[in-house]
Formats: C-alpha cells, structure tokens, sequence
C-alpha cells in the first residue's frame, strides 16, 4: 500500500498544480474535452487501430541506422562518447491532465522503468526528477524558460537551448545531465558551456571503457496537450519512456523497425506500445555499465531484436492447441 500511496501522492500534486493551465489551453476548442482526448483502456473504443506493419528480420546494418538516427548525443561522436540515462533514483510525475489519468501514465511509468533494472524513489515525498507535462504550447513556454534566469533551460548546453528553440513538432524533451567519473564522483569543469572538464582519475583499459559516464539528473518531457486526440495512456506512457530515459529524437514517417517514436507523425501508422525495436534500445542503454561508449551499446540491439523474436516464437510454439474445429 505503501508504494500504491507514493505514485497515487506524485500524479496527485502534479496534476492539481497543472489543471489551471490546461483548463486556459481547453477554453480554444469548445467541441471536446480532455476525456475526449485520452483514452483509460489500452485500446479506445469504437476505433479501428491500424497496426504497423510486421517488422523484416532485424538486419545488423539496419538496425544500426535506426540507432544512430534517434540517438541524440552532445559531441555526435559514439567512439568516445557514453550515452546519458538515469542512475539516480527515478520518481516520476505527470501534470496537466486530471487525476485518473495522471494516476495511471505514473503507473506505466514506473512499470517501464522497473523492467529495465531502474530503481525507484520510496517515500510519500520524493521530488520527481522525471516529469511529464501537457500543456498549451511547449514552444510558448520554452521560450518563457529561455527569457527567464534560473530556468531549467540554464542547466542545459547552449546548442541544447538553440536545438529546442527551433522544435516545431508538439513534442520538446528536455535532459539536465552532468558528466561524472565512472564510479560516479562529479567532474570538476562547467560542464554547462560545454568547457573540458577535469578528470582526476585513471583511464579505462578498453576501447569501449570510458573514464566517464553521463548521468540525466532531471527529465522533462512536454506535450501540446490539443495534439493528443484518441491516443491512449500506454501509447503516451511508453512514448514519454522513449524521451525521457534516454536522448532520443522522434521519427517521421515509416521507420524500417517500427517504434512509438513516431507517434506524432499524423501520417504514420502508430504501435499500441513500445515496441521490439524500443524495448531493445532501452535494454542496450540500461543493461551494460554506464561508461561503455555508444558504438559497443549500438551493437547489441540487433540481438536483443533477435531474442525476443525467438522467444515470441517459443511462446506460440508451446500454446496449447485451440479446442475449436
């Protein structure tokens, strides 16, 4: 009851901070209302879903490009660069959507991230670091934040800043990082204007052991709450997981291994949930340690891709014949 009490308390103080705001953005459109936008169940009633085409056998090539495609890194070299994910303990919170709802994003959530390894913050108090927020228009309030001293986007590297500035899609995803020794102890340097931060530690006797990781300290991922019609609670969830665990980009268009990355692409054809392709890159991310260069983590998506093909097969294999003539 007690960790029921801790999600129930983080979408709860969200959520009601965020209802004024998105009760202004509602006031646009008089023909519909928020429970007109966003389905509870997993599949909104009443609608046809096309599902994305079945995915070719994952080609080492292929799967490569699609890695490197949605990958955003700060130097875009993956020889000597580690990506960035969590390594504190994650809490995250919805805001901006009312109470159920928020309620059950939190709980996909938490479950996406348990099933990666993440550790979870404990205590009816924890201050979220990984935020999910529908709004008006992200683009008015990042350029709200960027007028602002102090705002989160202050804690971000210039081309960062410029990158976001620039977003025209309904989506802006934000990662407050810092470098930090492998072993976790924080680099001297102002890692913010991107200048070479100090490393007092022993190199890693690899190519692909890096000296440093890099950690997401808080996660922000915002979302024009008016561009979120008939997509459901696990499709929101699982596309924030994308965003928010790791730099990613979204997708436009058909992608060759289908993804929840092209979610808000009006014309693509849109997974129910993370996919094949998604879970493999989360796991390549989460799974090996943190200071491992990108390149080596790129490298074995193709053959997570690979397993839970096999064991979706050994799963139809060993289902018991259907009693039916």
């Amino acid at each position: 009851m007690k960790t029921k009490r801790v999600r129930l308390l983080c979408a709860a103080v969200l959520a009601g901070s965020a209802i004024a705001s998105f009760g202004a953005a509602s006031a646009q459109a008089q023909d519909f209302t928020i429970d007109d936008l966003i389905g509870l169940e997993d599949t909104p009633e009443n609608e046809i879903v096309v599902a994305h085409k079945l995915d070719p056998e994952p080609e080492q090539e292929d799967v490569r490009q699609q890695v490197r495609s949605i990958t955003s890194t700060s130097t875009g070299s993956v020889y000597n660069e580690p990506l960035a994910r969590f390594q504190a303990r994650m809490c995250p919170g919805v805001m901006g959507l009312p109470l159920e709802v928020a309620e059950r994003i939190v709980d996909r959530l938490r479950y996406n991230a348990e099933r990666l390894g993440l550790t979870m913050a404990e205590g009816g108090s924890c201050r979220p670091n990984f935020i999910l927020g529908f709004v008006g228009s992200g683009k008015a309030d990042i350029e709200k934040m960027n007028r602002q001293k102090g705002s989160l986007l202050s804690q971000i590297k210039p081309d960062e800043r410029r990158e976001l500035l620039k977003e025209t899609g309904p989506v802006r995803a934000i990662a407050v990082t810092m470098q930090r020794t492998r072993d976790g102890m924080p680099i001297l340097g102002d890692q913010k204007y991107g200048l070479t931060p100090t490393i007092n530690t022993q190199s890693a006797n690899s190519l692909f052991l890096l000296p440093t990781r890099v950690d997401i300290e808080m996660s922000v991922v915002l979302i024009d709450v008016l561009t979120i019609d008939g997509m459901t609670v696990n499709q929101l969830a699982d596309y924030a997981t994308m965003r928010g665990l790791a730099k990613t980009r979204p997708v436009s268009g058909e992608a060759a291994y289908g993804t929840i990355l092209n979610l808000f692409d009006p014309d693509a054809s849109h997974p129910l949930e993370l996919t094949n392709f998604d879970l493999a890159y989360l796991e390549a991310l989460y799974s090996r340690p943190a200071n491992i260069a990108a390149v080596s983590k790129f490298g074995t998506v193709q053959g997570k891709m690979k397993q839970m093909l096999a064991s979706a097969d050994s799963s139809e294999d060993q289902a018991p014949a259907s009693d039916a003539p």
